[in-house]
């Protein structure tokens, strides 16, 4: 396991190495430094400013609908079996207000109703760049259906880059946050 700062140094590091949006808001400083991810990864602040970056262009997007942006993060979280990925976003994809039943339907999208054919084929999208680092003749032609080449240059580095997260948080095993109460694992203990 990466050691975890204590919240303190992380919010200092934070301040220090004037990392991302939080450098001008010191509430978000507050809660960033909260998280454990956060907290391993400041380890290394060079490295963890341009991850922040990265990661609050794709989080802060307005360009794509934050629900898909979230049904790729779910999907890549729980085919990599990255338990924090996916139980951190079960929490952001109740915000966003989406049901249980489109959340945890990213477990066996075939058999979930409340998927439409776009959600279907970006699911499709993450399943196969985690699988071959390259999406499908057939799903990209749907995919092209439906989104603007900016929506899907930013389909592909979300995939990428959640990918690239739950391989991190899995081997720095990166213990779970409390983000949402009701989320402390695996849902009904069942990990994929």
């Amino acid at each position: 396991m990466i050691p975890l700062l204590s919240q303190d140094e992380a919010q200092s590091r934070f301040a220090k190495f004037r990392i991302g949006e939080a450098v001008n808001n010191p509430n978000l400083a507050s809660a960033m430094s909260k998280l454990n991810v956060v907290r391993a990864l400041l380890q290394n602040p060079a490295v963890t400013a341009a991850q922040s970056h990265l990661a609050g262009a794709l989080m802060g997007s307005k360009t794509l609908n934050p629900r898909l942006r979230e049904l790729v993060i779910l999907r890549t979280g729980w085919r990599t079996k990255s338990e924090y990925e996916f139980c951190q976003h079960v929490g952001i994809a109740r915000q966003l207000k989406m049901s249980d039943e489109e959340i945890f339907g990213v477990r066996d999208p075939a058999n979930c109703k409340a998927f439409s054919e776009v959600d279907r084929a970006v699911i499709a999208m993450a399943d196969e760049l985690n699988d071959n680092a390259e999406v499908s003749v057939k799903t990209w032609s749907v995919l092209e259906r439906f989104f603007s080449p900016a929506e899907l240059v930013e389909l592909i580095l979300v995939s990428g880059f959640w990918r690239m997260m739950a391989g991190f948080l899995k081997t720095a095993r990166i213990p779970l946050d409390p983000i949402d109460p009701t989320v402390s694992g695996w849902p009904e203990g069942k990990a994929p």
